[in-house]
């Protein structure tokens, strides 16, 4: 899985060069009443101003016609249906039927007065599917990552990454999400005039703006580090927590993590928590936790399947990649025992894919411990799926969220209103055929019900186990 996970799973964070974590700031919090209440006097105020204005003001892609809006979803389904190779295994899960789907909201499509009600109609349609192998449709995120794509390629030189940057980085793309940033600016500021008006009118300019300076301060104080270190017991046991595998983190992370596993490393044991991980690099995990522990080379075999739609065609160059044999027919695909054989059958071509980290100095002398939960999800899953498989760590706490074998999500890019959707086009299995998306991994250790993953660890480490 090369770039795969490392950004678009990420949480843009503030991170420092703290050693421990501090709190995010409860004091001084609303009761949770009365933050509610708030929240839903703002959500009411924000339709009142939507009702109110225009269609004109809402048609921000420029305003497109109703056979326009019908053909970008037509594109969006056939793109899901010959390219998505969850199909089956959404509707099983979920229930999410695509053609029914398609049948249902093709009406609500058709019934959009503007630009606007299309895209949240869009928005409603994808959210039918629960995120299975990372389908979104994107909104403002647009603009940062391009930015990250365009600093990926440039850092790295990885030629098979510049279909997705020349897919994103198209006029019409652009545009929609400059209109759309603007749009939503412009009710952000509507919505805060008519609840001041409600509330007795506005605060001064310099009152707003010393809020404004003393929230930012705030925020940069309390802001925790990405990593976490502590020595739990000296001479014995270590702790390491990481919040995400954010891609951009790592220079920085490399600089607290790498000293403090010199520190501890003829430790008894060293528990590595990321049970809040959602995911974000594979590259992370690979550099800044296996490579500096593990005193072998350690290979992790797996399979990815994929349908021979147009779209994965474009993004995986599989042109090229069937002439070379790295695809090669589903019909050739190995006995797999826990294989789906239904989700299967819908894919086209697979790939075999060993997962390899090397040592990058002498390794860890004692016991290392995973601790995971159903928040891991893509790379974080890739890192269970991985500790796992390899032996590289026993892990502790609950199964984990999935899809942590394949590749980046690649995009369907509607070709009226340059809207991106993304989806992981490869549907990954792990050398028996278990499906990463649908399983996740299973702990080696299963935390009882109410009993932290980090509780039943050193549990564990008390009972010598």
């Amino acid at each position: 899985m090369s770039m795969g996970k490392r950004i678009l799973s990420t949480v843009a964070l503030a991170f420092g060069l703290a050693m421990t974590v501090t709190g995010c700031g409860a004091g001084g919090r609303q009761p949770v009443a009365q933050e509610e209440a708030g929240t839903q006097n703002a959500d009411a105020v924000r339709e009142q101003v939507l009702a109110e204005m225009s269609d004109e003001q809402k048609n921000w892609m420029g305003g497109l016609s109703k056979e326009q809006r019908l053909a970008d979803f037509e594109s969006l389904c056939d793109g899901l249906r010959e390219n998505y190779p969850y199909v089956k295994l959404v509707k099983r899960q979920t229930g999410a039927d695509l053609d029914a789907l398609e049948t249902a909201y093709r009406t609500k499509v058709e019934q959009c007065a503007n630009d606007n009600a299309f895209y949240e109609t869009l928005r409603d349609f994808i959210r039918e599917f629960s995120f299975t192998g990372h389908l979104d449709l994107w909104g403002r995120r647009y603009e940062s990552e391009l930015a990250s794509w365009r600093a990926y390629v440039r850092e790295t030189g990885e030629a098979e990454r510049e279909p997705y940057l020349e897919a994103l980085d198209n006029p019409v793309s652009h545009n929609t999400y400059a209109s759309m940033t603007k749009f939503y600016q412009e009710e952000v500021r509507l919505t805060e005039e008519k609840r001041a008006e409600e509330s007795g009118g506005w605060r001064g300019e310099s009152a707003e703006a010393e809020a404004d300076e003393e929230a930012a301060e705030t925020s940069e104080e309390t802001m925790p580090a990405n990593v976490e270190t502590k020595i739990l017991e000296p001479g014995k046991t270590a702790y390491v927590f990481i919040d995400t595998f954010d891609y951009e983190c790592m220079e920085t992370d490399r600089q607290i993590l790498l000293p403090f596993y010199e520190k501890v490393m003829d430790y008894d044991n060293l528990i590595i928590d990321i049970t809040n991980n959602l995911g974000g690099s594979m590259r992370y995990f690979d550099e800044l936790v296996a490579a500096p522990l593990i005193k072998e080379p350690f290979t992790v075999p797996t399979y990815q399947l994929l349908k021979g739609g147009e779209n994965n065609r474009t993004f995986l160059r599989m042109e090229e990649g069937i002439a070379s044999g790295l695809y090669q027919p589903i019909s050739e695909l190995p006995a797999m025992p826990k294989l789906n054989q239904e989700d299967a059958a819908d894919c086209d071509w697979f790939l075999r894919e060993d997962y390899t980290v090397e040592p990058t100095g002498d390794g860890f002398g004692g016991k290392i411990w995973l601790l995971v939960s159903e928040n891991n999800y893509s790379s974080s899953e890739y890192a269970a799926m991985f500790s796992k498989a390899s032996g590289f760590a026993t892990l502790v706490g609950r199964t984990t969220a999935g899809d942590g074998i394949g590749t980046a999500p690649v995009y369907l890019i509607l070709p009226n209103s340059g809207l991106v959707v993304q989806y992981s086009p490869m549907y990954g299995v792990t050398a028996d055929g278990t499906g990463s998306e649908e399983c996740g991994t299973v702990p080696d250790m299963v935390s009882p019900e109410g009993e932290s993953a980090l509780e039943t660890c050193l549990k564990a480490i008390a009972q010598g186990k």
